[in-house]
């Protein structure tokens, strides 16, 4: 078997799969957990932000209304799932770099604190403007299409970074490795996330029965501290869910090529040759 016992070259199971983004994740939690924080507490800061500003307009008027100004709510939900979308793609990024060195036989420790050079991260940066405003209009269109960009593009910024593509072929080389695995890599994605969402609609459920059944009461003070003690149990559920969302990606990536394009071979070949092993392309090559 090549690979590492981070990643092993070889068709994985769904469980395997996702066994290894929570390895990769640990071989670099410190950078990765600290770049998914940051961004996830520029995001609860925005989400909450808007959610005391808006709050009077949405709260119910009248007893069994769950909400009144159902556009507000609207906007909670795009300008969400436009961030999600963003920081995912972000932090795709240094997970892809990770698994390259991973493949490689590097050590993960070694590699700098922000994972990328700045040529890179600002590849990456452009994909992230590129998909948050892909996710934006798909959002607002019905919230279903966004699952679409998600799934579709969503290996492209590890396609740019360990698959030695120009900008422009990576963007599109994601939906290409879709069509090659059968929609298998969308399905993965989609697993993923929904698995992170259900624990997220379990706290969201749980903070409307709490406001619902009269315990904090939008008129008092209280319910501003609600909110943002809502905001920091958002923080720690995605913290840890964008780190691994991106770790899914990387590896997703890595074990695509691997079912789909002999990987694993070309790496045994270039070790056995003792040349540096290079994670190119196919059409890099």
């Amino acid at each position: 078997m090549t690979g590492s016992p981070v990643l092993p070259l070889r068709p994985l199971t769904i469980g395997e799969l996702l066994d290894a983004a929570a390895a990769l994740l640990r071989s670099r939690w410190r950078s990765l957990l600290v770049m998914s924080f940051t961004l996830a507490l520029v995001e609860q800061v925005i989400m909450t932000t808007l959610r005391e500003l808006t709050i009077d307009e949405v709260k119910p008027k009248y007893v069994g209304q769950i909400f009144d100004n159902g556009y507000l709510v609207w906007l909670w939900i795009v300008v969400g799932m436009t961030t999600e979308i963003m920081i995912i793609t972000l932090l795709s990024g240094p997970a892809a770099r990770t698994a390259v060195a991973a493949v490689r036989g590097e050590d993960p420790s070694k590699l700098p604190f922000l994972t990328l050079n700045s040529r890179q991260w600002g590849y990456t940066v452009l994909y992230t403007v590129l998909l948050g405003v892909a996710g934006a209009i798909a959002a607002a269109m019905c919230v279903i299409p966004w699952f679409a960009v998600f799934a579709i593009f969503g290996l492209s910024v590890p396609a740019l970074i360990a698959d030695g593509l120009s900008p422009g072929r990576a963007l599109w080389r994601s939906p290409k490795l879709l069509l090659r695995s059968s929609g298998r890599t969308a399905g993965v994605q989609l697993l993923a996330y929904f698995s992170w969402l259900l624990i997220r609609l379990v706290l969201t459920c749980a903070a409307g029965y709490i406001v619902l059944s009269g315990v904090i009461d939008f008129s008092t003070i209280l319910f501003d501290y609600f909110l943002i003690v809502l905001g920091l149990c958002y923080l720690a559920i995605n913290t840890a869910g964008y780190a691994m969302l991106a770790c899914v990606e990387a590896v997703l990536h890595i074990e695509t090529r691997v079912r789909s394009e002999g990987l694993d071979i070309a790496v045994t070949r270039m070790r056995a040759r003792g040349d540096a092993v290079s994670l190119a392309a196919p059409e890099a090559r």
